[in-house]
């Protein structure tokens, strides 16, 4: 055991002592697996920013939401409205289907308002909203005015009463900023025959991708089948393509650029290696024939490659998370995106897929050390 422990001590001593003599090539390796790591890392904090931009696409434009339009003209009673024709997909998403009428309401406090028409199709999923306005058939959902406040509404000629309710979050996809006036399909009399703009918005129940698919496909052979070639949909689907091509690249980027990081380290370092094993191989011979194990002697490799190359991790981690805001926020991504509170990309759970195979290079090093110790003592020494 005190052979073993003088040897171990022997060992460190002569790695020590070599970084103080020859720096350079302690320097030369540190450098390479710094620069491998630090592309590593970048590439993989690029690749996560770029997927959370387009998660945030996609849940601003509704990763749930399909939205069909039409405009009707000429005969409107001719053919049913597309909340009605869609009412059979119920089930499988919560139905929003409002017609907008070309008509302004116009409230007492001279504020106006685009008119919306909503039928029974579409009561499961307003109520919520509705229930806050319990006595009242026309609701005001204005930005501007406090929940809770009767108004008067002046449409096409007659008074309404109404309350204002606060706009839910999907309005913007109707309206945008504008106030609206929500009125029963009973209450609008003639509005209709008019003619009118039709939303549809499909929020899917299923939070699947897969599913959403399905409905969409299902949404599409609908309108055929109705022979309704002038609604138009709009899905999630493209970004929903997109985000898993970019997921796709991501894995055989990173898997591709990680082998190819951890087989550069594993050739400089042990190429080093080499030269440094040829200028001490007597006295390695000499350790052995004094009977030093030759596991212990290449433990000594393998050690010093791996403390390296943990080094060179944790530079390359330290310096890109200094850099990170600027050099990103100069890319074009959003300052949200790069607030490390909210997503680090170099926290040590999504380091480590990199920062392993640097460390499987640094230990990989070592296979030309371990075919030479295996060379006979006698051969060295005569």
């Amino acid at each position: 055991m005190k052979a073993w422990t003088l040897t171990a001590f022997y060992l460190w001593k002569d790695i020590w002592s070599r970084w103080l003599e020859t720096p350079g090539a302690v320097l030369a390796r540190l450098l390479v697996a710094v620069l491998l790591g630090a592309l590593l890392l970048l590439a993989q904090a690029a690749f996560q920013l770029g997927e959370r931009s387009l998660e945030a696409r996609i849940l601003r434009l509704g990763a749930q939401s399909l939205y069909l339009t039409e405009a009707v003209t000429g005969e409107p009673g001719r053919r049913p409205p597309l909340g009605a024709l869609l009412a059979p997909l119920g089930e499988r998403a919560d139905l929003i289907a409002l017609r907008q009428v070309p008509w302004v309401a116009q409230d007492e406090f001279g504020g106006e308002a685009v008119v919306l028409v909503y039928g029974p199709e579409s009561l499961p999923a307003l109520a919520p909203l509705l229930a806050g306005g319990r006595g009242h058939s026309v609701h005001l959902l204005a930005p501007t005015l406090p929940a809770g406040l009767p108004v008067s509404l002046h449409i096409a000629g007659a008074d309404y009463p109404a309350l204002t309710l606060a706009p839910p979050g999907w309005l913007a996809r109707f309206a945008a900023d504008r106030a609206v006036a929500l009125v029963p399909v009973e209450m609008a009399g003639d509005w209709l025959q008019a003619g009118y703009y039709e939303t549809t918005l499909a929020l899917a129940r299923d939070s699947d991708p897969a599913a959403l698919r399905r409905l969409a496909a299902a949404l599409r052979a609908l309108l055929v089948l109705e022979d309704r070639p002038t609604a138009q949909l709009q899905t999630p689907e493209a970004l929903l393509d997109e985000l898993d091509d970019l997921r796709s690249l991501q894995t055989r980027a990173q898997t591709g650029a990680a082998l190819a990081a951890g087989l550069v380290v594993a050739i400089v370092f042990g190429s080093i290696a080499v030269l440094e094993y040829r200028q001490n191989r007597y006295i390695v011979a000499l350790l052995r024939s004094f009977g030093a194990p030759a596991g212990l002697l290449l433990l000594r490799y393998a050690g010093e490659a791996l403390l390296v190359a943990a080094a060179a991790v944790l530079l390359a981690r330290t310096g890109l998370a200094w850099v990170h805001a600027p050099l990103f926020g100069a890319a074009g991504f959003e300052p949200a995106l790069l607030d490390r509170t909210l997503i680090d990309p170099y926290a040590w759970g999504t380091v480590w897929p990199a920062a392993r195979w640097l460390l499987l290079g640094g230990a990989l090093s070592v296979v030309p050390i371990a075919a030479a110790l295996r060379q006979p003592v006698g051969r060295i020494l005569q």
